[in-house]
């Protein structure tokens, strides 16, 4: 008697729609999409490229000829800083900060820089750098915090009822 064996034939003739690998939220990539016209350089070519256009990243890394885990880390820091809260913050309030603030800002939020590279750029000092970020910080967490209720200043009867 043989064995008998089974083959999977019936799975190549399957839609590969229920494939989610690859498949993307398309609210989510919409999002990342207006995001990402606020990165810088780019990596915003390499998010628009693959969230826009449908590009795989290795298809972009033949373009650009670099490796394609290069380009993967890329777009995956890109994407780590345009759904940080800290990256919104800096895009809505920059405009009503000094012109050394905002250019820190850009450099560290937005483009994505370290600190050193900052100071490099924009000839300041790591200090200086550092505490234009933690002021900044400072503003978002400040704008984040819940703010306490104003306190009654009204006028209460005491909870006791005065018997007639």
């Amino acid at each position: 008697m043989k064995s008998k064996t089974y083959q999977a034939d019936w799975l190549d003739q399957v839609s590969t729609s229920i494939d989610l690998r690859r498949s993307q939220n398309t609210a989510l990539a919409d999002t990342i999409t207006i995001r990402a016209q606020h990165l810088v350089g780019p990596d915003q070519a390499f998010v628009l490229a693959m969230y826009r256009d449908g590009q795989t990243a290795a298809d972009i890394a033949r373009l650009v000829q670099l490796d394609p885990r290069q380009v993967r880390r890329r777009i995956r820091n890109a994407i780590t800083r345009l759904n940080d809260p800290t990256f919104i913050f800096v895009i809505t309030h920059a405009s009503n900060w000094s012109p050394t603030r905002r250019k820190v800002a850009r450099a560290l939020f937005q483009a994505g820089n370290s600190i050193r590279q900052t100071a490099d750029t924009l000839n300041l000092k790591v200090h200086q750098v550092r505490r234009h970020r933690t002021a900044i910080l400072d503003l978002y967490t400040e704008s984040n915090q819940p703010h306490a209720p104003a306190p009654n200043r009204t006028w209460q009867y005491p909870k006791q009822q005065y018997q007639k």
